[in-house]
């Protein structure tokens, strides 16, 4: 006859038995920490566990919830409606809560691991928690290193766990590819004595991001990253010699290695590129984007086609099918930023060739072509709105440029470029006028900002060249970060939007869905936060670069932040814009509309539990904005 209390540990046991990753522990160690656990019954803004307090068993939610807070006193003495009002309305001084624990979910295991807690933890709702003594753990994780790998993994290492399996189809493609067999790019040499302005005309020359560099014996690499962050970051002379801004130990493979064993180089050494050699022979260097399109010969097509292209018809047709290079890609397990760096590779290449097409060479010569916002910042995956700008010569007019301009735009729409519903676009005078304009626009946002300032001060910001002079869009740059050295409070007014929209996590469930549909939306809630977080950070400091990952990296290295967190915000960041592609390109496959939405229900659990750490992170973020910025003092 079975006993309650038989019937009891048969409960907990298949509570345990279906809890990852308990239930990969073995049959006997099962049954003994099943038999370990308490049942404990919590009230509405119970305080489970205290910031710096050592934690005494680990806690497992059966039903209910339970907040990670940083301050419980912000939100216990109101009702929790009321608490998650105040988060709606974007106050940043009481953006408190870090993450919700539901049923299945386990807290704080980083507690248990470390000896104390960094957070408080309270009840949200009446909840009922499985308590495991401390002890009993810690023993369970060093004894089984499977708890041990599960619990000590970072968001970075689970995400690299969760692609793993993609990451070895896309492995597979290299298997048999020999890097002679990808596009070398001849090699372009300069000596250290040639000038840094002498060494950006051969890279313009040669059609190439970096060039060689022979000092006596050695030879060193020089990119075109190289030279911005000299010229523009360190305002070093254009006529100082470009041998001290060489990397002399250079990283290379032969022409007969594998291109599986370059992806595993460039991975490891987190690098753009390799120098192709052969005993003192040099064959050229091997760009990460040429490797990457080796990956799908449909992409390598695409770009020979925009290339080729000597009609508005050819090019139509070359940029037609981006759709579904972007779906085999992501099939064959490319990671999300390639695809993204790829698809902005094409995309421009497409906006120069039409631009080259319909413009004549006076208008070319004198003016700068300008993509924006997510375009300039590389992280577009799937043809969305339109953000593009013209910068012209001061003193430079031509009589055609309104109906060349809205011409430009009205091919974009023919080729399934949407209209920027901002009207951000060349064919809005707003967007094409000369280098004094602009200059004089940016004053007025600086100087005077406005709700929709911000929002166009931030689309520029992120501006990329992608065809004519260059140079132009340099000279209103710099006069952008003369004005801002000059007022730096509008740094804490233009960070502010970081934190206006919640992030949606709910205190009562995993996630928080937009009304009336059972999505939610990740860009809001999740990649515009690290986005323009990043963004004015980046502008703060007056990095170059402007991709975010770029930007996370050069501010780790700046040490602004934790090395461990800069990782995880990147990781945090790749995966909330993997699943906004995955769903973008699932609705694109049934017809639907582009938007920012997706069904967290359609996720599996690893993957919900991944979105919820990435939101996490977000938060944890948007909290380093709000005291980096002193966003609290703002009204």
């Amino acid at each position: 006859m079975t006993t309650l209390d038989q019937l009891d540990r048969l409960d907990q046991k298949t509570f345990l038995a279906h809890l990852h990753p308990f239930s990969q522990l073995p049959e006997p160690e099962l049954e003994r920490l099943a038999r370990a656990l308490t049942v404990g019954h919590h009230h509405a803004g119970e305080v489970l566990l205290k910031a710096g307090e050592a934690p005494a068993c680990l806690y497992l939610v059966i039903d209910g919830a339970v907040w990670e807070a940083d301050d419980p006193q912000a939100v216990l003495p109101r009702p929790p409606d009321d608490a998650l009002d105040a988060l709606k309305r974007g106050n940043p001084s009481l953006v408190c809560v870090i993450a919700p624990y539901t049923t299945g979910d386990a807290f704080d295991v980083q507690a248990l691991l470390e000896g104390t807690s960094k957070r408080n933890f309270v009840v949200g709702e009446p909840t009922r928690c499985y308590r495991l003594p401390r002890d009993l753990f810690l023993h369970a994780v060093q004894a089984h290193p499977v708890l041990a790998n599960a619990y000590q993994q970072k968001i970075s290492q689970r995400l690299a766990a969760l692609r793993g399996p993609e990451e070895t189809e896309e492995m597979a493609a290299f298997a048999v590819a020999k890097i002679r067999d990808a596009y070398i790019h001849p090699p372009t040499f300069v000596t250290a004595a040639t000038s840094i302005h002498e060494t950006a005309l051969a890279m313009k020359a040669n059609k190439t991001n970096s060039v060689l560099v022979r000092c006596d014996d050695e030879i060193g690499i020089v990119t075109a990253t190289d030279l911005r962050e000299a010229a523009i970051v360190q305002r070093r002379s254009v006529d100082a010699p470009v041998g001290t801004l060489a990397t002399y130990e250079l990283i290379a493979m032969a022409p007969d290695d594998f291109l599986f064993n370059a992806l595993l180089r460039m991975t490891r050494h987190n690098i753009n590129r390799l120098v192709i050699r052969e005993g003192s022979t040099i064959h050229g260097i091997l760009e990460q984007i040429d490797l990457l399109s080796y990956l799908s010969n449909h992409s390598h097509l695409i770009a020979l086609q925009i290339e080729r292209a000597v009609s508005k018809d050819e090019l139509k047709w070359a940029s037609r099918d981006l759709v579904n290079m972007v779906r085999d890609l992501h099939a064959q397990g490319a990671k999300i930023r390639h695809i993204m760096q790829l698809v902005s590779e094409l995309n421009k290449k497409v906006l120069r060739k039409l631009f080259d097409l319909l413009a004549p060479p006076e208008l070319r010569d004198n003016s700068c072509l300008l993509v924006l916002g997510s375009e300039g910042r590389e992280e577009q995956v799937l043809k969305t709105d339109q953000d593009n700008a013209l910068i012209l010569r001061d003193d430079f007019s031509h009589p055609d440029l309104k109906r060349l301009t809205e011409e430009f735009t009205e091919c974009l729409l023919e080729f399934g470029y949407p209209r920027c519903p901002g009207n951000i676009m060349v064919s809005n005078p707003y967007w094409a006028k000369s280098v004094a304009a602009f200059k004089d626009e940016l004053f007025e946002w600086i100087v005077h900002p406005t709700r929709d300032s911000f929002l166009q001060f931030a689309i520029f910001c992120d501006a990329k060249a992608v065809a004519g002079d260059d140079n132009l869009l340099r000279h209103v740059k710099d006069r952008m970060y003369r004005l801002l050295g000059d007022h730096r409070a509008f740094f804490s007014q233009f960070a502010k939007n970081t934190v206006a929209f919640e992030t949606p996590l709910g205190f009562f469930t995993n996630f928080v869905l937009e009304k009336n549909r059972a999505e939610l939306d990740i860009k809001k809630g999740g990649i515009f936060p690290i986005v323009h977080g990043v963004r004015s950070l980046a502008l703060e400091y007056r990095l170059p670069q402007t991709n975010t990952v770029d930007r996370i990296t050069a501010l780790s290295q700046r040490n602004l932040f934790q090395p461990d967190f800069g990782v995880e915000l990147i990781e945090a960041f790749t995966y909330l814009s993997a699943l906004r592609a995955e769903a973008g390109l699932e609705k694109a496959l049934q017809g639907l509309p582009q938007d920012n939405y997706l069904n967290p229900k359609a996720l599996n659990k690893l993957k919900r539990e991944l979105l919820r750490d990435s939101f996490k992170i977000v938060n944890e973020f948007k909290k380093f904005i709000t005291y980096h910025f002193k966003l609290g003092m703002i009204s």
